[in-house]
This record gives structure tokens, sequence and C-alpha cells, in this order.
């Protein structure tokens, strides 16, 4: 099958990639096309982004986090009935695991066999573009690169010059150049956009982003560039992805989720996988509630407690009823934000923050970055969602570090194989059955995640259930 499909590629970070790929997506859509969106990579914030200017959710494609068959599984499974696929690429084109360029934004063009779209950042530059083009032809001749998209172009002369040099030494067509300008509706915080939920104008973003590409690029030339993807060959059922089991264990499920401008950073596979399960998912905002409502389990995100710091704190109640569910056998799977809500402290600068106090350990926040990049852990003993042995792929990102009330723990829930998780040898902390750690884990490539966390919430409400017919 062929999916008219584009890949949004850059040659480096910082190029104008979001911008530009939400600016799209809301434009493509302004004409009444229905789009399918994805983030390649790990990224949460992007791919918010993307789920707004879309109006529908982005999804993930990960060659390191997935295997081959199945990302084109999901890719070609959530573009069915739509106009055409957008995918943000990530860092450079060429940036990958090694200097093979492994997991790149261009080899996963050339698996969707999508059409590459590259932002040339021109700031202070002008013949030099065409030698960036001219190197990305001759580098990999396999990739399709279909249109060039001019960002930070300082007027028109600047324009002249800049596409003239292309034109000198390449044929693929300039379908779009966008003006050097001061966004008012752009802030950002790390590597990139606020998340959606703390902007304070994000529809206005996105409109902002729409309007400059509607008046930037040729939407013509766009959608010509994606109707010349390939077709890429069928997956056998064998290895298509693999899909929640279709009979839930327990309809009655009741999983909590903390959903609010502290706790964000979830995949959307993540919760249909439990949903799929048989969970009904139960929102709480934890910066609202006074008390954890009735449920099975919690599943406690990333995000940025940091920012809400103060209120989590003075949210006492909400945070002896978590910890009563802890303490109670409840099962709680919390990542990296998620770790931190569960230690004693939040340490920023000189403040001290209470915190739901599960864990005998104090997060603290650092100027720079603790943990960047992909990991790889091997599960130990105790663990109640991982087995022993079992070997799990997720990334990490995160500005803090944990400090434990104790040297160590009596036993590490994972060593660290790849990354640096808690103290660059190991992570996670764990209590009864709560488990925190800094790793970020994706059901596609890691589907016993959702497994044992509804087996989890399974045994739990069997529990209250024998407990509430003895009493």
């Amino acid at each position: 099958m062929s999916i008219p499909s584009l890949l949004i590629a850059a040659l480096n970070g910082g190029s104008g990639k979001t911008l530009i790929s939400v600016g799209l997506t809301a434009a493509l859509r302004n004409r009444g096309l229905i789009l399918s969106v994805f983030k390649k990579g790990p990224d949460y914030i992007d791919a918010g982004w993307l789920s707004i200017a879309a109006g529908r959710p982005c999804h993930n494609l990960d060659q390191y986090l997935f295997s081959r068959e199945i990302i084109l599984s999901s890719f070609a499974r959530r573009s069915v009935n739509t106009d055409i696929a957008i995918i943000e690429g990530n860092r450079g084109i060429f940036d990958g695991v090694d200097n093979q360029g492994s997991f790149s934004s261009a080899e996963l063009s050339k698996l969707l066999k999508s059409p590459t779209m590259m932002i040339i950042d021109c700031g202070k530059m002008t013949g030099t573009a065409a030698a960036l083009v001219k190197g990305c032809q001759e580098f990999d001749p396999d990739l399709h690169i279909a249109g060039i998209i001019l960002n930070r172009v300082k007027g028109a002369r600047h324009e002249h010059v800049v596409i003239e040099s292309i034109k000198r030494i390449s044929n693929i067509p300039v379908v779009g150049v966008v003006p050097g300008m001061t966004l008012k509706n752009f802030p950002q915080r790390h590597l990139g956009l606020l998340p959606i939920q703390e902007h304070p104008a994000a529809i206005e973003f996105v409109d902002e982003a729409r309007e400059i590409v509607e008046k930037s690029v040729d939407l013509n030339e766009i959608q010509k560039a994606a109707k010349l993807a390939k077709e890429i060959y069928p997956v056998s059922p064998s290895e298509q992805e693999k899909e929640p089991q279709s009979e839930p264990i327990n309809s009655n499920l009741r999983i909590g989720i903390l959903r609010d401008s502290a706790f964000q950073f979830y995949y959307p596979e993540n919760i249909e996988a439990l949903v799929c399960r048989g969970a009904h998912m139960i929102e709480i905002n934890a910066l609202e509630s006074k008390l954890l409502p009735d449920v099975d389990a919690l599943y406690i995100g990333g995000g940025f407690p940091e920012t809400n710091a103060e209120r989590l704190a003075n949210n006492s109640s909400f945070r002896d009823s978590i910890r009563s569910f802890v303490e109670s056998g409840g099962p709680v799977y919390a990542e990296c934000g998620g770790l931190m809500f569960l230690a004693r402290s939040l340490v920023i600068d000189d403040r001290i923050f209470p915190m739901v106090g599960v864990f005998n350990a104090h997060s603290v926040l650092n100027k720079r970055p603790q943990g960047l990049g992909y990991v790889e852990l091997k599960a130990l003993t105790p663990n109640p969602f991982f087995k022993a042995g079992e070997v799990l792929r997720g990334h990490e990102f995160h500005y803090s570090t944990m400090i434990l009330d104790e040297p160590e723990p009596h036993s590490w829930p994972f060593d660290v194989l790849r990354g640096h998780g808690i103290d660059g040898a190991h992570d996670g902390l764990c209590f009864k059955n709560a488990l925190g750690m800094y790793a970020h884990v994706h059901t596609l490539g890691e589907p016993r995640w959702a497994d044992s966390l509804v087996r989890k919430a399974q045994e739990f409400r069997i529990n209250k259930i024998v407990q509430d017919e003895n009493l």
C-alpha cells in the first residue's frame, strides 16, 4: 500500500521543525484534509502540539524502541482513511545513535517510503545552503528529498541568492520561504516548546504557525510531494503490531492516571493498551483533587512537577491518600516526574517541598540534564511489574538527581545497561507494589508493561473484595 506522506526534517535541532510541522499540519487541516500525525523518537511535547494541529492523537515512531514490523504496522494502521501523513523528524536528518546514523530520521523516511521535506535554517547564510543540500544528496543518494523549505530568511535579496544557489547545484524544488521573525506565542523550555498543558496560548500559537505556513509555503506542492510516497510492503500477520488482547481481563478495573500541568507525559498507545485490556481510565488532577478516588491501580507519568512544586506540596490530603493507597498494597507505576512525586521531597535551590513520601529519597533539581537519551534496563528482584532477568528499552530525560536516605536500597529494581538512571548503574525504587523509575517505556516496545499493570490491578481488586466479604 502507498500512503501519501512527508517526513519533515532539518540539518540540526532548533531549525524550526516543530513550528513548520505544526503550521503545515494545521494549514492542511484547514484545507479540509484529514491527517495522521507522527513524531519520530520518544518525544512527548512535540507530539502534543501536532495533536492539537491535526485534531487527533499524534503517535510516536521509534526504531530503537520498536521493531521495523511494528513501526510499519502502526504507521499503516493509523493512516488508514486519512489524506496525508505528516511525520516530524528529530535532531538532524542523519543523526542516529552511532556513527552509522542508526535509527535516524533519514532511516525512518526510507523505511516508510516517505519523501523528506528538508528545512534549511538560512540565518546568516546564503550559498552555503546550497552546499548543505548537495552534501545531503551525496551523503545518502537513497534518501528521497522531495522539497526544501527555507527558514529564517531576511528579505527578498537573501531569498533570491539562496534559491538561485540551490538551483545551480540541485533540481530539488524550494517550496517554501519562511521569514525570520519573533513569535509572540513561542515560549520555550529546555529542548523546545512548553508542553501544551502549560502553554498560556496554545491554540493561538497553532493558529499563528498555520498563518505563517499558509503565507510562506506552497501547499499545493506539499500535497504533490506527499503523493510521491512509494508503496510499503505489506506486513504479514505474524509480524504486525501486537494488538492488546481482545478479551478484557476484567471490565470493571479502574486505573487512575494523574493528568494535569504537573503530570502530562503519556503515550496514547499506553492508555489504549490499558483500556483494551479492560481498564477504565480515571483521570485525576493532582493539583486540585483532595483525595485519591476509588481505583485499583495508579499510573503516574512524567512531566514537570518542579513547575508545580508548591501546589503539590500544599495539597497534603491528596498526597496522604496516595501514601495510604500504597501502604494498603495498591499498585502504582510511576515514571520520572512520577518517581519524583513519590519521593519524600523535591528540592529546588534552597527550598524543600514535601512530596508523597513513599520512597525514602529526595529529588534535587539541577541546572543541567542528569539523564538524557535511550536506556536499556535489566530487571532484578523484587519488582511488581517485570520479571527478574527481563531486559527492557526506554528513554530518560531528567534534570533531577535522586538522593537516597540510605546509602542504597536493599535491592535495586533495575541494572542500567545503557543510560544513567538514578546513579549511573541502577534505576528504580520499589516499595510494596509501587515502582518508580526515571525510564519511560512505550507499550509497543514493551507490551509486558500493560499486562503487568492490569494484572496487579486485578489482584488488588480481588483482595479488596475478599477483605470486604470477611468483614
